[in-house]
C-alpha cells in the first residue's frame, strides 16, 4: 500500500510528538544584554527532509471548521466580518502556536485576525485546496491594527514611519517562520503585496530549517538583517552569500545562539525568537 502524504504527515507527528515526550529539548544559552531564550523542543534528531509531495485536495467538509485563531477572530479581509475558515487540525494547531508565540515574544494580543482565507477549492499545486495553508493580511485588537501585513497600503509612508512598519513587518515574519515552512511575502512578487502567504508544505509536521536555495527564506532573513536589526549592509539578493552568513552569526553570537543559521534547525528557531523579540 502506497503512503498518502496525509498518513505521512500523521506518521511524522507522532514521531515529533515522541520526540518531545522523550524530552528532546534544546536551551538557547543567554546572550549579551538578552535574557535567555525559551526552550525550543524535538531538536534531538537530525535535520528533516523536504517532503516531494504534492498537495492533495479535499472537500472543505473533512476540514476542520474554525472562527478563531488561539483566542482571536478570524474575520475576511475583504468584508471585514467574522467568517469560518477550513483547515487540517495539525495546520489550526500550528497557527495557534504561532499566535501564542506572536504575544509572547512580540507582546501584542491581538483579538481579530484578518485573513483573505485558506481553503479554497483547487488542483494539487496549491497547498490552500489541502487545507493546509493561510493567507494573512493584519492582525487587529480593539477595531485598530497592531500589526499590517499590506505592504500595499503603506510602502509610501514617510521614512520614519515606514522604518516602524517595516521592522513590525519582518518581526511578525520572523514568527511566521519559526512555525510555517513557506512564507511568502511582498518582496516574493507582487501578488503577496497584501498579505502573507504560510503553508507547510516543505516539511510537513517538522519544524523548518534553512533552505539555502529557498529564495523566499533568505530573502526574509535578509529583509530581517536590514529592518529589524539595522544591517543595511545585507542586501535582499535571495542567495545566501558571505555578507548575510556574518550578518546571521553575528545576530546568533549576541542572542546566544547555536552556531551559524544554515546549520540546524535549532539555529533558525533562535534567529527567529530573537528577531521577534528584538526593538
Amino acid at each position: 500500500m502506497g503512503v498518502t502524504r496525509r498518513r505521512l504527515l500523521t506518521l511524522g507527528a507522532l514521531g515529533a510528538l515522541g520526540a518531545v515526550a522523550a524530552g528532546g529539548a534544546y536551551a538557547v544559552s543567554r546572550g549579551p544584554g538578552y535574557p535567555t531564550l525559551p526552550q525550543l523542543t524535538g531538536f534531538g534528531e537530525p535535520s528533516p527532509p523536504e517532503l516531494r509531495i504534492d498537495p492533495q485536495p479535499v472537500d472543505f467538509s473533512a476540514l476542520e471548521a474554525r472562527r478563531r485563531t488561539g483566542t482571536a477572530v478570524y474575520a475576511y479581509e475583504i468584508t471585514g466580518r467574522p467568517a469560518t475558515y477550513y483547515v487540517t487540525q495539525p495546520f489550526g494547531v500550528r497557527l495557534d502556536r504561532w499566535l501564542a508565540l506572536h504575544r509572547k515574544h512580540i507582546g501584542q494580543a491581538p483579538d481579530e485576525i484578518r485573513s483573505y482565507g485558506a481553503w479554497v477549492r483547487g488542483s494539487s499545486t496549491s497547498w490552500h485546496s489541502s487545507g493546509e495553508a493561510i493567507d494573512i493580511a493584519r492582525l487587529r485588537s480593539g477595531g485598530r491594527d497592531l500589526t499590517s501585513l499590506r505592504h500595499d497600503q503603506w510602502r509610501d509612508a514617510p521614512a520614519t514611519e515606514l522604518r516602524r512598519r517595516l521592522s513590525l513587518y519582518w518581526r511578525t515574519a520572523a514568527g511566521l517562520h519559526h512555525e510555517f515552512a513557506d512564507v511568502l511575502t511582498y518582496l516574493f512578487d507582487g501578488a503577496h503585496a497584501n498579505h502573507v502567504h504560510v503553508d507547510i508544505g516543505r516539511f510537513g509536521p517538522e519544524q523548518p530549517r534553512l533552505i539555502r536555495r529557498s529564495n523566499a527564506q533568505v530573502q526574509a532573513v535578509q529583509a530581517m538583517c536590514r529592518h529589524v536589526w539595522g544591517r543595511t549592509d545585507v542586501e535582499t539578493t535571495g542567495e545566501f552569500d558571505d555578507v548575510t552568513r556574518d550578518a546571521t552569526t553575528r545576530i546568533l553570537e549576541q542572542a546566544g545562539g547555536p552556531g551559524e543559521l544554515a546549520d540546524s534547525r535549532e539555529a533558525w528557531q533562535a534567529f527567529m525568537v530573537a528577531t521577534m523579540r528584538h526593538t
